[in-house]
């Protein structure tokens, strides 16, 4: 195994706007060059390198090593990052609308793309990540992060709004099948909670729900169950069958049974 993801759930208040924190291992098996595909999960990422050795992503026509502070913004198609030695992270899996109620910054900045993330917080940010990679012990890593998004939420006092309403029933994928259905349950216009999505987010809610069945799909797809399409399709909210792989293929480049063939050569964070 090349990859190995450990996840750790958020405590309150933090949940509402965080979904996981994890810790990652990447090119275990230290080859001298391993390529990876990401999916599209709907989540932003914020990577914290542990060690020297970092991973190299793609910025316009060429390939660098990533910062050592990276967030990764919301991407609708898979994109390649690659490995030249051992990687050791710690990571922090945002809600996307959970990152401007955090930091007072939108997850739009990033669509896309990825930024050093050091560059947009400051020293606090810093100061917190070196006592960060300073601990070796796993629950002193999640204390401590727990305490600095802690002091970020009591500096930005955010209240849960639509926005965060209708993003959560869009993740739970069976409570709103219909994005035609957001307007009414969250108790604001059609077009108010486009634009919201718009600048907070960086995608309409039309896409971030495409993005949202993708994950369903993928995370039946992942517990390695006999599985049919056509009921696998109706369960995630598609027409049909053919609609579904459509979609799968225009997000992850294959169509589903193709991708289960080659799921090792992607990382799929659901």
């Amino acid at each position: 195994m090349s990859v190995e993801i450990t996840e750790y759930k958020p405590l309150p208040p933090l949940d509402s706007f965080v979904e996981f924190y994890w810790t990652g291992g990447f090119n275990t098996g230290r080859m001298p060059r391993l390529s990876q595909f990401v999916m599209p999960n709907g989540y932003v990422e914020l990577i914290i390198h542990l060690t020297d050795f970092h991973c190299d992503l793609q910025s316009g026509s060429g390939w660098g090593q990533s910062p050592d502070y990276t967030v990764i913004g919301l991407h609708t198609r898979p994109y390649e990052v690659r490995f030249r030695s051992h990687v050791r992270t710690f990571g922090i899996r945002f809600k996307p609308e959970g990152v401007f109620n955090l930091f007072g910054v939108p997850a739009s900045l990033f669509s896309e793309r990825f930024e050093d993330m050091e560059s947009v917080l400051g020293h606090a940010f810093r100061d917190y990540c070196s006592r960060l990679r300073d601990e070796d012990d796993i629950q002193q890593k999640l204390n401590l992060t727990h305490q600095y998004l802690l002091s970020q939420l009591n500096d930005h006092h955010p209240e849960k709004t639509y926005l965060n309403y209708a993003a959560d029933l869009i993740r739970s994928v069976e409570s709103a099948s219909k994005v035609e259905e957001l307007p009414e349950k969250v108790f604001i216009s059609r077009r108010q909670l486009e634009r919201e999505f718009k600048e907070k987010i960086g995608l309409s809610p039309k896409q971030y729900m495409r993005i949202a069945r993708l994950n369903a799909i993928n995370r039946y797809l992942l517990t390695g169950s006999k599985f049919n399409l056509g009921s696998l399709s109706l369960e995630a909210g598609f027409s049909d069958q053919a609609h579904m792989c459509r979609e799968f293929k225009m997000f992850a480049g294959l169509p589903p049974a193709r991708f289960m063939e080659s799921v090792e050569r992607f990382i799929v964070n659901v």
